[in-house]
């Protein structure tokens, strides 16, 4: 069993695996060339420690005045991101959505036991976490970290993505639709983000609830405190083996969490493409919104601490980019970075839900009668674009509120706004990559993803680690200018959205054009 679900998902684990490690290496050799000296590491330290505003970004590294904590702190928000919907991915697309399609039915037909699918799925997504962790020690011990300090951060990180595997086991034992995993595993990384922040800004116990803060709290750099490691090793071992005991008992197909009988029939809406497809991206697109939301609360109640930091110590804007003299600006670009960064994961995901229905085999009944190929992906991609929109929108709304009642004003409001609209031709463009590969090869559309974790690398940490221009103007967020700091440029914008738009339109065409499978 665990020879088959690495046949079906090597391809979503070895780019999972290589952009991980490519992340995490880069950043330690980009850090270990800026900060070459204890001067430098110190200087780092004391600007990013000045106030409570980063440690919610971040979290609150122990032994930030070292080489390793300042990897640590670079990596933090993208760590905190990336590992647990590494976990995520590779539990639900070899649980729910094999039960979804019919194939894990197939599989118990014949010697397997009910269980052992789950327990096959739990066991190699686990040897990808510590591929992933060993990766990283690797690559930390080669840039010069102190070996025990590399392999417990490995081993921390590595225990955050097992946690969520778990979490993401049980609740495809719970939930009926492999989408449900993923709606209500990105709502729980969310709320631990939001509760790690809480607690490192507020000094309170809250943090110790997070599996963020726990792989926090191990302090790799500071104390070691292995003993931490074993708080994610025991939550991540009751939830699996509570996914592992339910999957021998329910029967096949049903879910603890169904909830009530739908209507006896469908609304003429439900009927439609648009309101079909609606039915199909809203649970995602609730689970995106709130962490969206939830994000840009914390950031924006945070706007006053940040501005008394930066009054405090000028060189925390300088280690941040934030021009003299606009530091609100400035922290409001850096929250727009991170939500256009939850915006475009949305899109992506949004698309590989077009793939999961062409290889379960739900597109080709959809296509059987008079719904045309264009047709079907035009409806989705509406609703794909009107979700963004929402998160974009509502999201930055939530942003300028909490940060009008966090500094006591509104002036911040349309430039808050205008900033978060700004963003949407970047987003667009690797929608558009995702619509080409879903449109010509398909079955590689795991590169996007590989894709979207570069340009998140990139947009988040190449202008502090100083990497070069041309590598900077990768990642498509780049050309848009850091807005409202830096005025986002017409003739950028369009020029993204001339891309986003062949690209949708090589997508387009490419689908009509080729075989489903």
């Amino acid at each position: 069993m665990a020879g088959i679900v690495w046949r079906t998902q090597r391809r979503t684990i070895l780019v999972w695996v290589a952009a991980l490690a490519a992340g995490m290496i880069g950043t330690a050799a980009a850090v270990a060339g800026l900060y070459d000296t204890p001067a430098e590491i110190h200087t780092y330290a004391e600007a990013v420690t000045s106030g409570s505003a980063l440690a919610a970004i971040n979290g609150a590294v122990e032994g930030i005045d070292s080489l390793g904590g300042v990897i640590q702190d670079e990596f933090g928000f993208l760590a905190s991101f990336l590992l647990p919907l590494l976990g995520i991915t590779l539990i639900a697309g070899s649980t729910r959505r094999e039960e979804e399609s019919g194939r894990l039915e197939t599989i118990l037909g014949g010697r397997i036991a009910r269980h052992q699918p789950a327990l096959a799925a739990l066991t190699v997504a686990t040897a990808a976490i510590l591929a992933t962790a060993v990766l990283f020690a690797a690559g930390l011990v080669l840039e010069g970290v102190p070996v025990s300090g590399a392999i417990l951060y490995s081993a921390a990180l590595g225990a955050l993505a097992f946690v969520f595997a778990g979490f993401a086991a049980l609740l495809a034992q719970l939930v009926l639709h492999a989408r449900g995993v993923y709606t209500w595993s990105l709502i729980g990384l969310a709320a631990a983000y939001v509760l790690r922040g809480i607690g490192d800004t507020t000094g309170t116990g809250l943090v110790w609830l997070s599996p963020l803060g726990w792989a926090e709290k191990t302090a790799p750099f500071g104390d070691q405190r292995w003993w931490v490691l074993a708080l994610p090793a025991v939550a991540g071992l009751v939830m699996g083996g509570a996914a592992v005991w339910l999957a021998a008992r329910r029967d096949l197909g049903s879910a603890l969490l169904r909830g009530g009988a739908g209507p006896a029939g469908a609304t003429r809406v439900r009927r439609g493409p648009i309101g079909f497809a609606a039915w199909i991206h809203g649970p995602a697109t609730a689970g995106w919104l709130s962490g969206g939301i939830l994000l840009t609360a914390m950031m924006g109640a945070l706007a006053r601490p940040f501005l008394d930091a930066m009054a405090g110590n000028p060189a925390l804007g300088r280690a941040m980019g934030v021009a003299a003299g606009r530091p609100l600006d400035g922290f409001v670009a850096a929250t727009q970075l991170y939500l256009a960064v939850i915006a475009a994961g949305y899109v992506i995901q949004a698309i590989g839900a077009l793939r999961t229905e062409e290889a379960d085999g739900r597109l080709a009944t959809r296509l059987a009668g008079t719904l045309s190929r264009n047709r079907w992906l035009a409806a989705h991609g509406a609703v794909i674009a009107a979700g963004l929109l929402l998160i974009v929108v509502g999201s930055s709304l939530v942003l300028a509120l909490t940060t009008a009642w966090s500094v006591g004003n509104t002036d911040e409001t349309g430039a808050i706004m205008a900033a978060g609209l700004a963003y949407l031709p970047a987003e667009l463009v690797l929608a558009g990559l995702a619509l080409a590969l879903f449109g010509r090869w398909p079955r590689a559309f795991a590169l996007t993803w590989a894709a979207y974790a570069a340009a998140t690398f990139i947009a988040l940490l190449g202008p502090g680690l100083d990497l070069a221009r041309w590598v900077l103007d990768l990642a498509p967020t780049t050309h848009v200018g850091s807005p409202p700091v830096g005025t986002a440029q017409a003739g950028s914008l369009t020029a993204l959205s001339l891309v986003a738009a062949v690209l949708i339109m090589a997508g387009f065409t490419a689908f009509h054009r080729r075989d489903t499978s």
